[in-house]
């Protein structure tokens, strides 16, 4: 059995190689990233992502899943952000919901993964 763990019980904190280091140091052999912009910033490619991705590289750990993005702003829907919500009614809300799960799923292309949950 693969034992996976997921960084959403550290949601609150901008993901680091330091706290997968830890994941690592508990058994866990695959791991779900929770994308939250607060939490690992999926659209800042060239800089957060860019270090996850060498941390990934080094450790011989998958990235197995990405949780998709809830909401797209910094606070979690804190400041009046509606949630990201690919079944709205509205076809503007749809399509904004859309481009922030693609912009999740580029996380691929400097870390593969098998699942967006």
């Amino acid at each position: 059995m693969l034992r996976a763990g997921s960084t959403y019980m550290k949601v609150k904190e901008r993901r680091d190689a330091g706290i997968l280091d830890g994941l690592v140091g508990r058994g866990v052999q695959a791991i779900e990233i929770f994308a939250a912009r607060q939490h690992l910033d999926y659209a800042n490619r060239k800089a957060h992502v860019k270090e996850i991705a060498e941390w990934f590289r080094g450790s011989g750990v998958p990235l197995n899943s990405v949780h998709s993005p809830l909401y797209a702003d910094y606070e979690w829907g804190r400041t009046g952000s509606p949630p990201v919500n690919i079944a709205s009614s509205d076809r503007a809300g749809r399509i904004e919901a859309m481009d922030e799960v693609k912009r999740a799923l580029e996380i691929a292309e400097q870390i593969p993964f098998r699942f967006l949950v």
